[in-house]
């Protein structure tokens, strides 16, 4: 008896001693050593990078466009034809992200390791805000990288063609920061939903349905309904359409601040719904 007793509090002492920044390593080493994640990785510069590539090799050159539409030529909106293409790609590497963000949490919980994790951290929430902080920095750093590529593929490209007006402006900036920092909310979002639905293919359809089935229901109502009003309003704060607006792309008559502001409201109900119930249900 006098063993176990010395046991334990020494067992106690040590979960009391697994700090934040314990588990935030520990949440890193798990999703670093995923297969998955370096696929993904791969995935989003590949369409980022590779959407850019193809789109701004499709554009006419500025010879062509002159002799073929005359002065209609010099009133394209030159710099949004190169944000286009630049960001198109980013379209396809949300979904891609958002897989990874869902996998990231519903993946545990089908083998059965989340219950190693929290029995390491009992309060649970540490480890799905440690998971939470690890997606956005990887899904940040990787976004910023491949649209500082694609817009200086883009770029490039568009001045080999004979566009000689200037086509890096300060807003370029922004909105490679604004479609880097939109991919990292997109991976907690989905984080949240993994973490609410709990299987995989479950909390995946639900990001599907989300990014890309809802907007086209909303459109699709909004031609049927022409006299809700408020509907055609709403659509305008639809988490894929605000990122879009982050990425530089017109969003209606939503303002950058309003843009972000939406994705992050999306983002926290997502995450606090899945934080209350990962501390109410049994794991």
């Amino acid at each position: 008896m006098s063993a176990a007793t010395a046991a334990a509090p020494h067992q106690h002492s040590e979960i009391g001693r697994l700090s934040f920044p314990r588990v935030l390593r520990s949440e890193w080493i798990k999703l670093r050593s995923l297969r998955s994640t370096f696929w993904t990785l791969i995935s989003v510069v590949v369409l980022v990078v590779g959407f850019a590539a193809l789109l701004s090799l499709a554009i006419p050159s500025a010879t062509t466009l002159a002799t073929e539409s005359g002065p209609r030529g010099a009133t394209l909106d030159l710099n949004n034809i190169v944000a286009t293409a630049a960001t198109f790609g980013l379209r396809f590497a949300q979904l891609v992200v958002a897989v990874l963000g869902v996998l990231a949490i519903s993946g545990e919980f089908s083998t059965g390791m989340i219950r190693s994790s929290f029995a390491a951290v009992p309060h649970r929430f540490p480890v799905l805000a440690a998971k939470a902080i690890m997606l956005f920095v990887v899904s940040f750093v990787i976004g910023l990288v491949s649209l500082a590529a694609s817009w200086s593929i883009a770029i490039g490209v568009m001045s080999s063609k004979g566009y000689e007006r200037e086509l890096f402006e300060a807003s370029t900036l922004w909105s490679i920061l604004g479609g880097a920092v939109y991919l990292g909310l997109i991976a907690v979002f989905a984080l949240g939903l993994g973490t609410i639905i709990k299987a995989s293919a479950g909390g995946i359809a639900a990001v599907v349905g989300v990014l890309f089935l809802l907007p086209i229901l909303v459109q699709v109502a909004v031609g049927l309904l022409p006299k809700v009003t408020w509907l055609a309003d709403w659509s305008h704060y639809l988490i894929s359409n605000n990122g879009d607006g982050l990425a530089g792309l017109a969003n209606g008559s939503l303002e950058p601040w309003q843009n972000i502001l939406t994705v992050v409201i999306w983002t926290a109900v997502s995450f606090i719904v899945g934080a209350i119930l990962l501390q109410r249900r049994d794991a």
